[in-house]
């Protein structure tokens, strides 16, 4: 028998649950708040009852955060138990989520064996949820007639209609929904929470909430097994409620866009498979997944709050995160980001490295699109030689340029104000020349730069640039595609209210 079993747990169906819901102004903003936030709990709930009922402690756990964990136990556990605790699991999160979300806990007798299981688990996702004595259950499969059905998510029966500012018949919830909207408004003032023991009292106020069957309170800092609730959301100069999408696109220049941020580790798994190899006592394995999950969780939140004030957190934790902001300082705070995470996890787990997708998008437009399209952007980011790069503007690039793309972008808006001859129309002549695969193109190219703007003192530098641009298009795809993003930043941060 072995020493030790190990427990590999994970969530699936994140993304599409946190995001699939309505668009509706400040309202979206608690509802995405408040999912993502639940989605934290229900990760600490199946910790919590695979401590209570197999014995396992916190020394045990060896992974977790963004949806999963992964834990030892000892070699006698009740293999069944484990079984048990997984269709309990499944159960629960099918019934509270309407099966937006899926969960699997299998064991296994090294960890790489559990992270197997749970990969073919993950392909019958809520066979539990959906069985009964050993059979289908047609009444299962049945999700209950919807009558009026909930305005926020569609997936459940309305039960109670909830104004907004600025809304006047208001919109049907559901019981979910409703929980949500009171979990969103609480995050607004909740720093820390724990699991309540049976018996325990709530700290702050006196709340609490049921997750999965396990009850979380309000808590102190310090609070022992508390863990940081609180995520950076922009609030007005003028009072504590958070600031709208619409209000936050307001603080972005030129073109009143706001931009979804999607980051996350590079290849995450054959990192963790590579320190299970190196340190068989897992000590390095736990610190790994302690210091990338207090990175996201809480350096980037501190530096958000510190400096990026007008950035919006819908979730940071585990190995990636989800911001919005307005599109120039989201381009802003990525080389940021980039930067910090080289020189902290980057520098002491090296090497490991961490790409990011872009998407720019008016504040009408539901997060989710958003998010699907940075996801999408993220994944072209992650095709690139060596990853560690990001996708944005309509091109890809390596963290190593990220600082000159975006600098490039801003001194093009400022000689388009500044310098006689030099506009957005050239702008987008030199943008179609950057794009176009014509042999032609770099002479194409001086030929505009050159009849349009003056060679002045005041315009030396832009000649510089152009010559250096004209050069590096006729020899370098690579820098066409840079200079190409350089020019539509410039274009969006000059784009007036009219156009």
């Amino acid at each position: 028998m072995s020493e030790s079993i190990y427990l590999a747990g994970d969530f699936s169906g994140i993304q599409d649950y946190v995001l699939g819901i309505k668009s509706a102004g400040g309202a979206q903003a608690k509802r995405l708040r408040a999912r993502s936030f639940l989605l934290e709990l229900f990760e600490c709930a199946a910790l919590a009852k695979v401590k209570e009922r197999l014995g396992v402690s916190e020394d045990d756990v060896l992974i977790r955060g963004g949806g999963g964990f992964l834990a030892r136990a000892d070699g006698d556990t009740d293999k069944r138990a484990v079984d048990e605790i997984n269709s309990d699991l499944q159960r629960m999160v099918w019934d509270e989520t309407g099966g937006g979300v899926q969960t699997s806990l299998v064991w296994g007798e090294t960890p790489e064996d559990a992270r197997a299981r749970l990969e073919r688990r993950k392909r019958r996702p809520s066979f539990s949820s959906l069985q009964s004595g050993g059979a289908w259950s047609a009444e299962r499969m049945s999700l209950p007639p919807l009558g009026d059905p909930c305005e926020i998510c569609g997936q459940a029966p309305g039960r109670q209609r909830v104004q907004d500012a600025g809304d006047a018949d208001g919109e049907l919830h559901c019981a979910a929904c409703l929980k949500a909207r009171e979990l969103g408004e609480r995050l607004t003032r909740l720093e820390w929470m724990r699991v309540l023991d049976s018996g325990g009292e709530p700290a702050a106020g006196g709340f609490r909430i049921e997750a999965l069957g396990a009850t979380f309170s309000a808590a102190d800092a310090g609070t022992p097994d508390a863990f940081r609730a609180g995520r950076w959301i922009p609030r007005s100069d003028n009072g504590p409620e958070p600031l709208t999408f619409e209000e936050i696109s307001e603080q972005a220049a030129g073109d009143k866009r706001l931009a979804a941020l999607k980051a996350d580790v590079d290849n995450m798994g054959v990192r963790v498979g590579e320190i299970i190899a190196a340190d068989p006592s897992f000590a390095l394995l736990k610190a790994f997944s302690r210091d990338l999950h207090t990175f996201f969780a809480e350096t980037v939140q501190d530096t958000l709050a510190k400096s990026w004030r007008s950035i919006y957190t819908i979730y940071a934790g585990g190995d990636d995160l989800l911001l919005i902001g307005p599109w120039d300082k989201a381009l802003d705070f990525a080389g940021e980001l980039a930067s910090a995470f080289e020189n902290g996890p980057g520098r002491k787990y090296e090497p490991l490295t961490l790409s990011a997708g872009i998407a720019l998008f008016p504040y009408r437009l539901p997060v989710r699109h958003a998010a699907e399209r940075a996801d999408a952007l993220e994944t072209k980011a992650k095709a690139r030689e060596g990853k560690n790069g990001c996708a944005a503007l309509e091109s890809v690039w390596s963290w190593e340029y990220h600082g000159l793309v975006i600098g490039e972008g801003k001194k093009l808006a400022r000689w388009t104000r500044e310098l006689d001859g030099f506009s957005r129309s050239l702008l987008q002549r030199l943008l179609r020349l950057a794009e176009s695969d014509e042999p032609t193109r770099a002479a194409r190219w001086t030929y505009q730069t050159e009849r349009n703007v003056s060679r002045t003192p005041k315009a030396a530098a832009f000649h510089g640039w152009a010559t250096n641009a004209a050069l590096a298009l006729e020899s370098d795809p690579a820098r066409a595609g840079e200079i190409a993003a350089s020019i539509r930043y410039a274009l969006l941060a000059t784009r007036g209210a009219s156009e």
